[in-house]
């Protein structure tokens, strides 16, 4: 497992060609995000889908966030994509707004089958963190997103136990120290007729619907 800080990565933009070399050989990398350390994978490549399943001992309750460069993504893997929803991407992406969709025929169908098993939905977000949004616009390519955390444990905000949890998992680490997590994204269902909001969190229900009344 390659390390490299935070600060390392900003002043040094060829780190960013190392992560998505990573990635495009199916590998895994982690990040420090607002709600904590995050594991990123090639969303296109079975093996390392499944690898980061096993990884979390998730194999009942898969991850199921998808990052995207933007939203013209959304259509090769989303099954359909309401005017509402179309509505909140341009409006509100990038952004803390995870969108969730019924699972599209343009993912694999072993991945799509692992992601969609529990939940049945698939959560995608055009991210405005600062290096999520940088990984995701240089790979050009959706990401599959988890927690870097085992299945319904916590340890997520600390760098050791990420450490120990998946350093043999992990082929590169951006540290940043312990985190301080704030708040998670907000879930809007546009699976419906009506979205609902599912988790409130970041962007204000008040926002979401402004954003549906423009």
């Amino acid at each position: 497992m390659r390390t490299v800080s935070l600060s390392e990565i900003k002043a040094n933009p060829i780190i960013l060609q190392e992560i998505t070399d990573i990635l495009t050989e199916d590998g895994i990398v982690c990040i420090p995000t607002p709600s904590g350390y995050k594991l990123m994978a090639n969303l296109e490549s079975a093996k390392a889908v499944m690898s980061m399943i096993q990884a979390k001992r998730r194999v009942k309750s898969a991850p199921a966030l998808v990052l995207v460069p933007d939203s013209s993504h959304v259509e090769n893997i989303a099954d359909t994509v309401s005017d509402e929803a179309s509505q909140l991407m341009s409006e509100l992406w990038p952004g803390s707004v995870t969108l969730l969709f019924a699972a599209g025929e343009g993912i694999h169908p072993k991945v799509r089958k692992a992601l969609t098993k529990a939940k049945g939905w698939l959560g995608i977000r055009v991210p405005d963190e600062e290096l999520a949004k940088k990984i995701v616009c240089a790979f050009g390519k959706p990401l599959l997103v988890s927690s870097a955390n085992i299945s319904q444990k916590g340890g997520a905000e600390s760098l050791a136990q990420v450490k120990k949890n998946f350093g043999r998992t992990i082929s590169l680490i951006v540290e940043d120290g312990d985190l301080s997590v704030k708040s998670s994204s907000t879930l809007v269902d546009v699976t419906r007729e009506i979205p609902k909001i599912i988790r409130k969190g970041a962007v204000s229900e008040e926002t979401i619907q402004n954003a549906l009344a423009v």
